[in-house]
């Protein structure tokens, strides 16, 4: 885990997050929402209330397996977080949320990066994620990390499965799924 220093003078600290900060990473979920209001992609509704966030057995999950990470302010409160998830032969980025605050500041990609190591750490060829593919920060973000996207004709059953669970909230003709290599450089 590391400190991360700021123009803004403030230390945003990455760390494992602890069984106590599951609602706050609830609240952390639906409020990363609101940068795609004006997007036409994910069906809002009038207000963020009215959002689901992710489920908190989903979380706990994570928590277990050691795979949900955030990046805490100052006072070591959460303003964002990952989540992945094993799926079958590769870790599965779930969900990246930055509170809009603490936008802009690297905390999405060091989130990400540390997802990446996770997944070399569990021995996985490849980490992979779906978003939306034009949006600038999600698969431009990726795509300047390294993630390619997959061809639809090579994505996995659970992957299509994922797609259509997708589609009650999204737009998934704007989304795909991607993936980048970690294997483990030996010398």
């Amino acid at each position: 885990m590391s400190n991360l220093a700021y123009k803004y003078e403030t230390i945003f600290r990455l760390r494992p997050a602890r069984s106590d900060e599951v609602e706050t990473l609830q609240l952390i979920d639906i409020k990363s929402c609101e940068i795609f209001r004006d997007t036409g992609l994910i069906d809002l509704g009038p207000t963020s209330a009215q959002l689901q966030p992710i489920p908190e057995e989903k979380l706990r999950q994570g928590l277990g397996d050691g795979l949900l990470w955030i990046s805490a302010d100052e006072r070591d409160n959460p303003i964002g977080f990952a989540l992945c998830s094993h799926k079958q032969e590769c870790l599965y980025l779930d969900q990246v949320s930055v509170l809009p605050e603490h936008g802009q500041r690297g905390l999405g990609r060091q989130l990400v990066f540390e997802a990446i190591s996770a997944a070399r750490d569990h021995d996985y060829k490849h980490i992979t994620l779906s978003t939306f593919r034009d949006v600038p920060w999600n698969g431009k973000f990726y795509r300047s990390m390294g993630f390619k996207e997959i061809p639809r004709r090579r994505l996995a059953a659970w992957q299509l499965e994922l797609e259509q669970l997708q589609k009650s909230t999204m737009d998934v003709s704007k989304r795909c799924f991607m993936q980048k290599s970690v294997k483990r450089l030996f010398f």
